[in-house]
């Protein structure tokens, strides 16, 4: 008589190959994270510049438009003021009531038609630059043109590039608004 010895079939995983195939998703899972975060926190600086550009042709379009402030147009129009030094984290949509081409406090009264612009957590003001760096700029629209006013409260600029960080190393937009009124992000 023949014997036939019956293998008996050991199915499953060894404990190192569990450990192994663990290790393995853990990696990718954690590289997975790591570039979602970094992809996020670059597309949440992108929307924030071109909120920002929104919000620049928002004013020059007030001006277009004559937009009251408070019940009467204002004489210098509407414009944007960006403050580095005091307020990073954010800028203001305000009405130029006197034509000074400069913000003056309470010409953002949300009521009347003005506002304050947060930006979101992490991002900030980082560099006004006219060619020289400065800490303030008010860019005006005076209609029916409307002509476009760079003003730091001493001079006038042909040209405005406002630079948006962000918390991560390396994130930055670059608004650049030039005296024709155009506004652009650049990279």
């Amino acid at each position: 008589m023949l014997l036939v010895k019956k293998f008996k079939s050991e199915a499953g995983f060894t404990l190192i190959e569990l450990i192994v195939s663990i290790s393995i998703i853990a990696l990718i899972s954690g590289v997975f994270l790591a570039n979602y975060h970094s992809t996020n926190k670059q597309s949440e600086l992108t929307m924030t510049a071109q909120k920002l550009v929104s919000d620049i042709r928002l004013a020059q379009s007030y001006s277009l438009g004559s937009k009251e402030y408070g019940g009467s147009v204002p004489s210098g129009g509407w414009g944007v003021h960006f403050d580095k030094a005091s307020s990073p984290g954010s800028y203001k949509i305000f009405a130029d009531s006197n034509g000074n081409k400069a913000y003056d406090s309470g010409e953002d009264d949300k009521d009347k038609g003005g506002q304050t612009v947060n930006l979101p957590a992490g991002v900030r003001i980082a560099e006004i630059n006219t060619g020289a760096l400065i800490d303030l700029i008010n860019i005006t629209f005076l209609p029916p043109d409307p002509t476009t006013n760079i003003w730091d409260g001493a001079d006038s600029y042909n040209i405005a590039q406002i630079k948006l960080e962000g918390e991560t190393e390396g994130l930055m937009k670059i608004i650049a608004v030039n005296f024709f009124g155009l506004v652009e992000v650049m990279d």
